[in-house]
């Protein structure tokens, strides 16, 4: 919630006019017709989104805001005179003049848009010391804005390489950093970036009485997130997942589900990471609304609030949605939609007859390289074939060993007859003494 007086708060409990204006280059002029889009819910989920704010008015043809930056300011009328609130600064996308009415519509964003650069990074990756906070810094610094939040879930952690190709936006390593750390991204109204992390407990800014609305409604009540899963689309068995078992025992799975985050592209990874997004969005949880009537503009996504329904009964929940009008608010939307419910189902495939199953893929775009390893282990033998391409030079290695482990007593003669076809390089047997004998990769072997 912006930081505004009493005063604006409760003026606005009792007046819906309020007053616009933008300032440029020190001036100020007089806009209408305001509506302000703030949202943070995309596609059935709001962790690891960073959507911009959009604002859009009528002003004066004789004002040149083509490409330009400008503060957008309400105000409301209170004892002490008009109070304005600093809603932030937005740059100019597409203004469409009138040549009738002298009249030009502004189409404009907050500095998220400053991150729809490309991505390139400077950082020492080969040194295996960079953190995501250090590449969060880097994002921000390259697309010039401010980074608030220093402090967010898995910011030490280690990455060892830049795993963006070439064409990625800061804004989508701003999303991906956002979604491996469990938050939302968002740009306030001091034009800084924040990574927020959205907590059932937190300070309630705004209880909503539905009867204060023209049109109001309560959905149904998400229930709380108590599985993550961590892993990648297009690889069977490769999820690393995390369960609060008591509340799965009382809720059912509910799941936040993390696929293909360029953070975590081995499984190795995947169980670093998911301690600390999994304690961040345990237990998450809110009632589902809609509402439309008077909006308050101090107000920002995000923020805690209560409902009271037509029985007086009190439901937690946050602002996700907010579509303010202005000069009149009471055509303003707020809602949180609920989370869709999303599961995968995790298999362990360890067994009897075969006790541990690796496939990993490691893709390194910085160095483009793609290494494919693929290991077996039963109670006898370990089996590991590692394949390496490089993009470049369209070369292909593969190195294939197999590792036989027989225990033998009693007996001193050992035979091989399962040990398949292929040339045998190595065999080292190990008893009271020890013998080697390194054969040549020949069908009739000869000892040494």
């Amino acid at each position: 919630m912006i930081n505004v007086t009493d005063t604006i708060k409760e003026a606005y409990s009792k007046s819906t006019t309020q007053y616009d204006k933008i300032v440029l280059d020190d001036e100020e002029y007089t806009i209408n017709n305001v509506e302000l889009d703030d949202d943070c819910y995309k596609k059935g989920n709001i962790f690891g989104t960073a959507i911009a704010k959009a604002l859009s008015f009528e002003i004066d043809s004789s004002v040149d805001l083509e490409g330009k930056e400008f503060k957008y300011f309400t105000g409301i009328k209170t004892s002490a005179g008009i109070e304005w609130i600093d809603l932030g600064t937005y740059i100019t996308q597409d203004p469409e003049p009138n040549d009738t009415t002298k009249i030009t519509t502004i189409n404009a964003i907050d500095y998220m848009l400053k991150t729809n650069i490309e991505y390139t990074s400077d950082l020492q990756y080969s040194n295996n010391n960079v953190t995501l906070g250090q590449v969060a810094q880097e994002a921000c610094n390259k697309a010039g804005i401010t980074l608030a939040t220093t402090d967010f879930p898995n910011v030490d952690f280690i990455v060892d390489s830049n795993q963006f190709p070439q064409g990625t936006l800061i804004r989508q390593v701003i999303s991906a950093i956002a979604q491996i750390s469990g938050t939302v991204a968002k740009i306030k109204n001091d034009d800084k970036l924040y990574f927020i992390t959205p907590k059932t407990t937190g300070t309630v800014r705004k209880v909503f009485n539905l009867s204060d609305y023209s049109e109001a409604e309560i959905k149904r009540a998400t229930h709380p997130i108590n599985l993550v899963s961590l892993g990648m689309s297009d690889v069977e068995g490769e999820n690393v997942v995390m369960k609060d078992e008591q509340s799965i025992l009382f809720n059912g799975e509910n799941s936040l589900v993390i696929n293909d985050n360029p953070f975590a592209y081995t499984e190795a990874k995947r169980q670093q990471l998911i301690t600390a997004i999994f304690n961040a969005v345990k237990g998450f949880e809110y009632k589902a609304y809609e509402m439309t009537g008077q909006g308050l503009p101090y107000l920002e996504t995000l923020d805690n609030v209560q409902i009271v329904d037509f029985e007086g009964k009190t439901y937690n929940s946050f602002l996700f949605r907010f579509y303010h009008k202005s000069p009149r608010g009471l055509e303003t939307e707020m809602s949180a939609p609920s989370i869709t419910k999303a599961t995968v189902a995790y298999q362990n495939v360890a067994s009897a007859e075969q006790i541990a199953k690796r496939t990993e893929i490691i893709v390194n775009k910085q160095e483009q390289t793609i290494t494919g390893i693929i290991e077996n282990q039963t109670e006898f033998e370990n089996q590991l074939t590692q394949v390496e391409q490089t993009v470049d030079q369209i070369q292909q290695q593969v190195q294939d060993t197999i590792v036989y482990k027989r225990e033998v007593t009693g007996t001193t003669e050992i035979h091989l007859e399962d040990a398949g076809e292929t040339d045998i390089l190595e065999l080292e047997i190990q008893g009271n003494k020890t013998y080697e004998s390194n054969l040549f990769p020949r069908r009739k072997c000869i000892s040494k």
